[in-house]
């Protein structure tokens, strides 16, 4: 038996009302019975040193859903409503597990989150072992759907991906300005980060890179300075950088501090700095024509513009990355249960995974979802600031921008 056909009787009752169980059952005289209100669970850190990040993936979901619910709500469940619940896990795994033991207690049928892979580990677990589908919104660490779990489901591009797409991006970008660029130095936080980089050190030499070396560092480290000026001192022509928002913004003011110049630039490698409309906002030219290796919503699309539009109105505050991942998470989630027409928590999860949904943000086709509960169609880009806007730049189908490669000194943008 899988912990999907293990949800135990109290959980679906609370998850799905009594009448719905009687009705499912075909019991003599039942009459079925529609939920007047769907509760999902959104599991991000709102508090702490990456609240600016998980809020805007958090109000990602939630706009997806206010809209469709203004739009008449499941119309498959009678124009049942879709109520979020909102939580904060503060960064901390222990904190997003048991935030995810109550809402699945309190009758969430799905879980989306949580911008933080130790986190997602541990609530993707939890939601397993309940039967719940669990969208994750954003983390990044392949492990996360390779353990086996038949109700996890992530929409955005892994680690892999996203280390292996920048590293032939770079190398494209040297073909493509007749530049040699061959030594790279990697600067990376060191639990994300590290996943990142291992990635990265086996994807470089495969596309003619070689890793002169690496410095981890703590996402909540107050200075940088020892570990920047060994960066410097290993003299790359490239140097690939992985971390949150705010050492993020610590390093780049040290590496302009300590004027670090390697010949081809400064490229993010999944940077949750580098394709942040804050970052641009903190340190203006600091920040321009600096790359980053992520993901992006599709400039092309006049869906995506729109949405731009409505987030931006609706939190006043910058759109992101992340946004784009919530959702889309969310826009998932909305799609399963008017195909499922149930909040049965087997029924839900076998629609999440028959997913075809080709209606979203990002580049890239259809979303949809291998044996492993990954996206197969989830796309990197290229971004990179340019005139204090982040731009796509590669690939070419998406791209709003020309690249400027090799990045140029800080006396030069």
């Amino acid at each position: 038996m899988t912990p999907r056909d293990a949800v135990s009787r109290r959980v679906f009752l609370t998850s799905t009302g009594r009448a719905a169980l009687v009705a499912t059952l075909g019991a003599p005289g039942a009459l079925s019975a529609q939920p007047k209100e769907i509760l999902v669970g959104s599991i991000h850190p709102l508090t702490g040193p990456l609240a600016p990040d998980g809020s805007s993936v958090a109000n990602g979901c939630l706009l997806a859903i206010e809209q469709k619910n203004a739009a008449g709500g499941i119309a498959s469940l009678g124009g049942a409503k879709i109520r979020v619940a909102s939580v904060d896990h503060q960064f901390k795994p222990q904190v997003g597990a048991a935030e995810a033991e109550r809402l699945i207690r309190e009758g969430a049928v799905a879980l989306l989150g949580a911008f933080a892979s130790a986190v997602a580990m541990q609530t993707t677990q939890i939601a397993e072992k309940h039967g719940i589908p669990h969208l994750v919104t954003v983390a990044v660490a392949d492990e996360i759907t390779e353990r086996g779990f038949k109700t996890t489901f992530r929409v955005q591009p892994n680690a892999t991906d996203m280390a292996v797409q920048t590293v032939k991006y770079v190398r494209e970008l040297c073909t493509l300005k007749g530049v040699s660029f061959r030594t790279v130095a990697a600067i990376h936080e060191n639990t994300f980060g590290t996943a990142l980089f291992n990635r990265v050190a086996k994807a470089a030499p495969q596309h003619g890179f070689e890793i002169v070396g690496n410095i981890p560092y703590a996402a909540r480290a107050a200075d940088l300075t020892t570990e920047i000026n060994k960066l410097k001192a290993m003299n790359a022509d490239l140097v690939f950088d992985t971390g949150y928002l705010n050492d993020g913004l610590l390093k780049m003011r040290t590496y302009r501090d300590l004027r670090v110049e390697p010949k081809g630039g400064i490229v993010g490698v999944a940077n949750g700095c580098y394709s942040n409309p804050v970052f641009i906002k903190e340190l203006g030219k600091v920040a321009e024509a600096i790359m980053d290796g992520n993901y992006w919503h599709n400039p092309t699309s006049p869906f995506a513009r729109e949405v731009i539009k409505q987030y931006e109105a609706r939190f006043n505050a910058p759109f992101q990355s992340h946004t784009v991942w919530g959702y889309n998470a969310a826009l998932v989630l909305i799609d399963a249960l008017e195909r499922a027409g149930s909040t049965d928590p087997g029924k839900l999860r076998d629609a999440i995974a028959k997913t075809s949904l080709k209606r979203h943000i990002a580049p890239g086709d259809a979303i949809v979802f291998n044996e492993q509960g990954q996206n197969v169609n989830a796309t990197v880009t290229m971004q990179q600031i340019q005139q204090g806007q982040i731009r796509v730049v590669l690939p070419k189908a998406y791209a709003d921008a020309e690249p400027i490669f090799p990045i140029p000194g800080w006396n030069k943008v």
